[in-house]
């Protein structure tokens, strides 16, 4: 099989990883208080309802949803954002019975991550909710992890499409200037910019769905501020392919220098629609990002220069020359995803208590062992036999003007070929984890893990919620007996319920992680609270256990 479609196949099959692996995104804008507040009992209607989030937040069809005891839906009046873009307001235009009332609300924050969530509050007595009433406010506006699916291959597509275009443009430009008009590097370019505009028309779609029910939805999308800046980078792609037609004028300095502007413009509309813009640190987390794309592109581009762009006779020149590229490349990357890392996580505890996390310590291994492999390769590339002057172009299309020739051309060792194959598999496997990244917010600033046990018997129930907040947690039920050996479980189910709210029982779709060990990982927990799990182990055919724990969880 030759290395192009060996190159080809281990995309095809990330992209599919990818697919399988994107989960439910959870917030990273966080509720951060409510006027009514949850739970509390007011002795007349409140003016309006007011919410207030930890950053900014764009409103979406049914921001804010009031329901009364029975599900009956309250009218309110026009929402608003005139005490600033981190606030929903609606006022409460009419006088409303006494009781209890449910407020449900969603919204997407700046990066781009779908929030929602819900509260109770009464007018004069405390009255039940009826079953089902807050799971009706969130049928109305819920999320799909179909949608969450093609956010993230969405994702995936766009970085690598970008990467590639400009970074492979780029260094065509400095490294082989006397093979920038070939035809080869002309495919190389325009499949790039199609997979980037492919993969961001893949992310509108997803986030329409999401937000508004509709694929084609993209007015929608569009009126938020991430949406915004992805319909800018549609504009910058398509704008940053017209230079694949006019790619051979570039080879001048100044050429050189405006394809190098025009890329960091295009990687700064890339990093405003994303984590760069929201959290602590905004100004680091942009430039970091930017400069982190812009090392992913020449890295990754370079790369597949080499495999897909150049001719086998000057395989083994221009990776010589592309060597210290890349070496400065992952210098680049190596500090800027620090920093972005630090920014994110605040501490060591978010790399395992988050999504974020682990996405981000599978990025870390990958670009590791991708740097070993790279560091083989710039040994092979660097070494004496690699330093010959260019070769001769041999093309059907009318020839640049190139240097000194040779006569024989060494060709390249197989294994620095394997290696350089290796490295393009590694980074879209790393572009894949990125996606993974992108596509899961960072842990709530002060969201803690809370986790409670009870005993049966001789048997314990050790049930963990990572983090213990609303809108969106990781939950892993263990179960042990205080002598350390137990039979293995047949099935562990769990039920959620919120007695306070007259909320659930509610299953809990979770999956097997080891012996006596469940893991739900996207459990939507809408209301704060004390809730109450109910774990059924079932050994055998006959002997079934249930356990009941209580563990807050906060908004």
């Amino acid at each position: 099989m030759s290395v192009r479609r060996v190159v080809l196949a281990v995309v095809a099959v990330v992209a599919g990883l990818g697919a399988l692996s994107a989960g439910t995104a959870l917030a990273h804008a966080e509720l951060i208080s409510s006027n009514p507040a949850n739970q509390s009992i007011l002795a007349s209607t409140p003016a309006e309802i007011l919410l207030r989030f930890s950053e900014g937040v764009d409103p979406i069809g049914d921001s804010i949803r009031l329901v009364d005891a029975a599900g009956n839906p309250v009218p309110l009046g026009p929402l608003d954002q005139s005490l600033g873009g981190d606030t929903l307001r609606t006022p409460v235009p009419a006088t409303i019975e006494d009781g209890t009332y449910v407020v449900g609300w969603q919204a997407v924050s700046a990066d781009s991550h779908k929030i929602r969530g819900a509260f109770t509050f009464s007018v004069g007595v405390a009255t039940p909710t009826a079953p089902g009433v807050i799971d009706d406010i969130f049928d109305a506006a819920g999320t799909s992890s179909s949608d969450s699916l093609l956010l993230g291959v969405g994702r995936f597509l766009s970085f690598a499409g970008v990467g590639v275009l400009v970074g492979a443009l780029l260094l065509a430009a400095v490294l082989v200037p006397e093979l920038i008009g070939e035809r080869r590097v002309a495919l190389l370019l325009v499949g790039a910019a199609f997979v980037g505009l492919v993969g961001t028309a893949a992310m509108f779609a997803g986030q329409a769905h999401l937000i508004a029910g509709s694929y084609f939805s993209w007015g929608d999308v569009v009126d938020i501020r991430s949406g915004q800046w992805w319909l800018a980078r549609l504009a910058a792609i398509g704008l940053f392919a017209l230079f694949i037609p006019a790619r051979s004028f570039l080879t001048s300095t100044p050429g050189r220098v405006e394809v190098g502007l025009a890329g960091l413009v295009v990687f700064a509309v890339v990093a405003a629609g994303g984590h760069a813009v929201a959290g602590d640190d905004v100004l680091l987390g942009f430039v970091s990002t930017v400069v982190h794309l812009a090392a992913m592109a020449l890295w990754f581009g370079g790369l597949l220069l080499l495999v897909a762009g150049v001719p086998r006779a000057w395989f083994w020149w221009t990776a010589s020359q592309f060597s210290p590229w890349a070496l400065g490349a992952v210098v680049a990357l190596a500090a800027t995803g620090s920093a972005n890392a630090w920014r994110q996580l605040g501490s060591l505890d978010g790399l395992t208590d988050s999504a974020y996390g682990r996405w981000l310590v599978i990025k870390l291994l990958l670009v590791a062992a991708v740097v070993g492999v790279a560091f083989f390769s710039r040994r092979m590339s660097r070494s004496d036999d690699a330093d010959e002057p260019a070769p001769a172009v041999e093309s059907d299309a009318a020839p640049l003007a190139v240097g000194a020739a040779v006569a024989d051309v060494q060709e390249p060792p197989p294994a620095l070929r394997r290696t350089v194959v290796l490295e393009v598999a590694g980074i879209a496997l790393i572009l894949m984890a990125t996606a993974g990244l992108v596509n899961s917010p960072p842990p709530p600033s002060a969201a803690t893990t809370e986790s409670a046990s009870v005993v049966v018997g001789d048997r314990i129930a050790q049930v963990e919620l990572e983090p213990a907040v609303t809108g969106g947690t990781e939950m892993h039920v263990y179960l042990s007996s205080p002598s350390g050996g137990l039979d293995r479980a047949d099935e562990i189910t769990v039920e959620a319920s919120l007695p306070a709210a007259d909320l659930g029982p509610l299953d809990v779709e979770v999956v097997p992680a080891g012996p006596n060990h469940v893991i739900g990982p996207a459990v939507d927990l809408p209301v704060a609270g004390l809730w109450t799990f109910e774990v059924a182990a079932r050994f055998g055919e006959f002997d079934q256990v249930i356990f009941t724990v209580q563990i807050p969880v906060s908004d």
